[in-house]
Parts: structure tokens; sequence; C-alpha cells
């Protein structure tokens, strides 16, 4: 892909991030209040109000030019709540069972944003889009790669505007590091490998316990296509209504593969199965939740970039918490390490590069000086133990070892919620009618359905998947 895709003004008016790194700015003030172009806000609703689209809610809540005026959910305990935080914003709110009860009785909607689970994303992306609404469907796009393609069909036939929640491509440290430190100015130099990671506890992968003072009748849910109330609250366990820990937490990471390098991998080897979470009895006696699709993934990524091959590996676990999530970029003049979280920021240049202190020059700098000294290899750390000089204790520094690298940290910051640029880009979109400045358009989000789905094909062969171009075709 020429580097002018990255730099060009319509990459500008996506990201919003200006020439260095830029800094998104945020404010819960006067939400409802008109935008910056005088138009009159943007009329929104909210399908599914669980936690994502609480989430979704509480991003909203720092834009101004929006005024959220419904919600829609099945299950009026989570329903009520969603429409308690919209009133106390916007100062009303009406509350519907379904999506389709929305549309149909409220024709003031222009956007709706979707946090439904992944089986319904495909349904209900295309009614809105039929309807004439903007949406914002939240990632998996689903949780078939064929249902997926039914959503590019949908926006392609409708011509409407259809961001996926892949945020991270709308965050502006992220944009830093894609368009002014991996592409504008090639700090990093050919990056060969990258690794990404999403390590969650046990304790934050166990089931929900149905409540039955606030659970769903069983007819509505067999309405809904659920057999039973716990079903209905760990959908993301089961086949037919998600996609693993894989594509509920790996989807972020997998997919700033594909987007860092606008380009899509070549070939797949991973390995991954229900290793835990299998109803066996755990450690207290009690049985397991038990996962219908692998609760643990590791998969190996191969790509050809204009400068060579680049491999990427990525992990998944729901048995440890351990060092949490974030993506590394590995070059031969520096790497990176990032993630949504703001204190894993860190930049390093290998000793032989070109030196950096340029770029952490005038108001919006690239990059900037570690505050603090960074380690790069835990190994790196200081000891917390002494020993008495002795005259071995003489410099010496081993032939095959790595010099300590220079340190520094990305100039871009994000003040406010992690999902508010992506939200504030859609809404931009979406008031201009203009889909060509989505950050996360269902075409990139597509390519990375099935960059991340097609693990289950190489899990379940035990091989190496070879990509087709026809794979990223629809």
């Amino acid at each position: 892909t020429p580097l002018a895709r990255y730099l060009d003004r319509r990459n500008f008016l996506r990201t919003g991030v200006m020439t260095g790194a830029g800094v998104y700015l945020a404010t819960s003030k006067g939400a409802v209040a008109q935008s910056a172009s005088g138009d009159k806000p943007l009329v929104v609703a909210l399908a599914g109000c669980g936690a994502q689209g609480q989430t979704l809610l509480k991003a909203a809540a720092e834009l101004t030019g929006i005024n959220i005026v419904a919600c829609a959910d099945i299950w009026p305990y989570n329903r009520r709540i969603a429409a308690a935080r919209i009133k106390a914003k916007y100062g009303a709110c009406t509350e519907y069972e379904t999506l389709e009860e929305m549309l149909d009785k409220d024709k003031s909607i222009e956007a709706v944003l979707i946090a439904t689970p992944d089986f319904m994303h495909a349904p209900h992306t295309r009614l809105a889009l039929t309807a004439g609404k903007a949406v914002y469907c939240e990632k998996m796009m689903s949780n078939t790669i064929e249902a997926a393609k039914d959503m590019v069909r949908a926006q392609r036939e409708t011509g409407g505007i259809l961001q996926i929640g892949h945020q991270r491509q709308s965050n502006p440290r992220y944009v830093n590091l894609r368009d002014n430190v991996l592409h504008g100015n090639k700090l990093l130099g050919r990056v060969t490998h990258c690794y990404g990671q999403w390590n969650r506890g046990v304790a934050s992968s166990a089931p929900f316990v149905p409540n039955k003072s606030n659970s769903i009748d069983p007819a509505t849910l067999a309405k809904h296509g659920y057999s039973d109330m716990t079903e209905f609250l760990n959908w993301r366990f089961f086949k037919k209504y998600g996609a693993g820990p894989i594509a509920d937490l790996g989807a972020h990471q997998i997919g700033m593969f594909n987007w860092f390098f606008k380009t899509t991998p070549v070939s797949l080897i991973a390995t991954g199965g229900v290793d835990y979470f299998d109803g066996t009895p755990g450690p207290d006696g009690k049985p397991k939740a038990k996962f219908e699709l692998p609760d643990n993934v590791m998969a190996n990524y191969e790509f050809k970039t204009e400068e060579g091959t680049m491999r990427a590996y990525y992990q998944v676990l729901t048995t440890t918490g351990s060092q949490g999530y974030y993506e590394k970029l590995m070059g031969i003049d520096g790497s990176v390490v990032i993630s949504e979280s703001a204190s894993v920021n860190q930049v390093y240049r290998e000793p032989a590069a070109p030196a950096w202190d340029k770029y952490s020059e005038g108001d919006n700098p690239i990059l900037t000086r570690a505050a603090a000294s960074v380690h790069h290899k835990i190994w790196e750390k200081p000891k917390p133990w002494t020993r008495p000089d002795t005259w071995l204790d003489v410099p010496y520094t081993d032939a095959r070892a790595t010099a300590g690298l220079e340190s520094w940290e990305l100039g871009a910051k994000l003040n406010g919620a992690y999902h508010a640029p992506h939200l504030n880009n859609f809404f931009t979109a979406a008031r201009k009618k203009d889909p060509s400045i989505l950050t996360c358009p269902v075409d990139d989000a597509f390519r990375t359905c099935v960059t991340v789905l097609k693990c289950y094909e190489s899990i379940a062969s035990g091989q190496k998947y070879v990509f087709s171009p026809a794979d990223f075709e629809v």
C-alpha cells in the first residue's frame, strides 16, 4: 500500500490527529448541544444494554452534538439501567424490547449503536441500514464469516454508514504510532516481528450466575433463541452465539497487525483448546464452567510487507492475568510496546539507529523522552539484593548480550474514554453522510474477522492455513 494512503487528506479527516501526534480532547459538558458546525444534534439509539452497551454510553457522554433518545434490550433489568443513564444525561429515554420495535415506533432516530451478542450483529445491522440509519456495530462483526459477509453486502446495497467497533483505529496514540513512527518517519526500520496478548484470569472468565429475581421469562428467552438464562448471560461461551475469547478479546489486537501494515496475512498456524473450562471440578470441588470454544488460543501469522516477511504471534489466555494485554512491534531500528492503557507506552531505539531527538520537538511531539528508566527486558531490572565487591566485578559484556536500549514514550495522548474517538468519528461521518471518513469501515473489519476466525480451521486440522485473496473478498 502506498505511503500516501496513510498521509493523505482523507486520513487526516478520519483520525483528526494533527501533524505531530495530536491530542484528543473530550468533554462531558453539553452533550446535547449543537455540533461545532451548527447542525442539530444527531438522534441516536442503543440496541443492547449489557456491559458493552454501557461502555458505549459512558464514552458517548463525553461527546457533543448527539442526543441519545432510546434503548432496546430483551432483558428489562439491563434496559432499565441504561435508560436511567440516558435520562440523566439527555433528559429522556424510551425503552423497547427489540431493535425492530424501536425502529418501527421512533422514526426520528438517525443512528444506532449495536452492542447485542455477536450472532445478532448481522441481522441487526442489515435491519438498521435498510431503515436508513447510520450504524455503529461492536466487534466481532459476527461469529461466522458468512454472516460477516452479509454485513458487507448490506452496507454496499444501502450505501449507508457502517462503523465497526475496533476502537484502536481511532485512538490518537495508535494513529501516531502507525502514521508517524511506523510509516511516516520509519523510526522502527524494517519490522520483522509483532506480538500481542490478552491474558485474563480465571475469576474474570467465570460464568455469570442467573438471579431468579431479575431473570427473563422462558417464553421471551425462547422467542429470541436462548435455551435458558445461563446461555443468555454467558453467550460468549457458546458457538451459536459467539466466537470464543480469540474473537471477544483477540480481535482487537489481531486486527492491529492488519491495520498497522495495511495488509493481510499469507498464512496462519494456531493451537488451542478447551483446556481448563471443561466442566470438571475446580480446586474448590465445584464444577468449572464449560466453554464450547477454546479457552486459550496461540496463533502465529506470516505477513509479506513491502520490506519482506513479518511474523506476528498472538495469545489469548483465560487462566492467568499475568502481564495483561498489550501489543509490541519489533524492528531493526527500534521497538514499541503499546496498549489502550496509557501506562504501556514505551518505545526503544536500537544503539545503531539514527538519533530520534528531533522527533521530540514542537507542541505535538511524536516521541518524548521517558521520564524514568524503562527496562526493555525483565532481566535488566535492578536486583533487590547486594553482594560485596570482588576482584571479579570488572566491566565485562558478553559478546552475545544486547546493549541497553534508549527509552522513549509515544507523544500522543488520549484524554477520555477509550471508545470516545471512535464514536466521535462515527457520529461525524453520520452527520456528514460520508462513509469515506470512517476509521473502521466494514471492509476493513471483515478482513480482521477472517484473520481471526480462520484460527479455528487451523486448530481443527492441526495444519497451517494458507490464505488466498478470495478469503478476504465478498
